[in-house]
Order: C-alpha cells, then sequence, then structure tokens
C-alpha cells in the first residue's frame, strides 16, 4: 500500500511540472502564459529531484510541529503568569464622590453659541471697559 502511495504521488507531481507551460515576464511585476511584446521567458521548473522535495517536504512539517509545540508552551506560560496590574489608583465602590473641593482648571461661563474655540491665555487679566 506505501508504495502504491509513493508511486501515485510521484507521478502526479511529474504530471503537474509537464502541465505547466511556459511563463513570460512582461515587464514589471506582471507574468503571462502567453508571449508578450518584449517579454522573456521565465524557468519554472523545479530543478529538485524527488528526494529532495521530499526532504523538503519532510523539513516544513517538522518545523511546523515545532511551532505549534512553541506557540503551546508560550499560552500556556501566558496562563499561568497573573495579568499586568494597573499603574492608575483604584478606587474603591464605596468610595465616596468628589464634592469639587479642588478646582479643575475649567474656566466657567456661557461657551459661545457658535461653539468655537477661543484660545486663553493663562494669567492674563481681561481688558478694562473704561468705566469706573
Amino acid at each position: 500500500m506505501k508504495h502504491f502511495a509513493l508511486a501515485f504521488v510521484l507521478l502526479s507531481s511529474a504530471g503537474m511540472t509537464q502541465a505547466a507551460g511556459p511563463i513570460y515576464r512582461c515587464g514589471g511585476g506582471t507574468y503571462s502564459q502567453v508571449p508578450c511584446a518584449g517579454g522573456t521567458l521565465v524557468e519554472a521548473a523545479d530543478p529538485r529531484t524527488a528526494a529532495q522535495r521530499a526532504e523538503a517536504r519532510r523539513a516544513a512539517a517538522a518545523e511546523r510541529k515545532a511551532a505549534q509545540a512553541l506557540e503551546r508552551e508560550r499560552l500556556a506560560a501566558q496562563k499561568s503568569r497573573p495579568a499586568i496590574a494597573s499603574l492608575a489608583p483604584s478606587t474603591a465602590a464605596s468610595a465616596p464622590a468628589r464634592d469639587g473641593g479642588r478646582a479643575t482648571g475649567k474656566v466657567k461661563g456661557k461657551a459661545k453659541a457658535d461653539g468655537d474655540f477661543v484660545a486663553v491665555e493663562p494669567g492674563a487679566k481681561k481688558k478694562s471697559s473704561g468705566r469706573k
């Protein structure tokens, strides 16, 4: 049964390389199966032997298996570590609400009706209207 499967894989892969037609590079990054003006023929056949291709597949499978093992290990390590604590101070649910005893730095007064932003220089005094 193994010999039959191996023969099937080898024959089907040989058929695939035969079925592939010529490939032309037509300039820039475009490729075509039909000749184009100024195009060059690209050698697309795999020069490796069947044994080399099989070894490459085995190596890729081994690397994939090792990567999956490393991922499982990383996920297990992340699961075992506690979450990073927040840097902000936490307040209890029963903490009293702030009464506004401290200035917030906001300018009190009515906002302009048009909603435009007006920059105010800190510490600048308002101009007097000339009346006393």
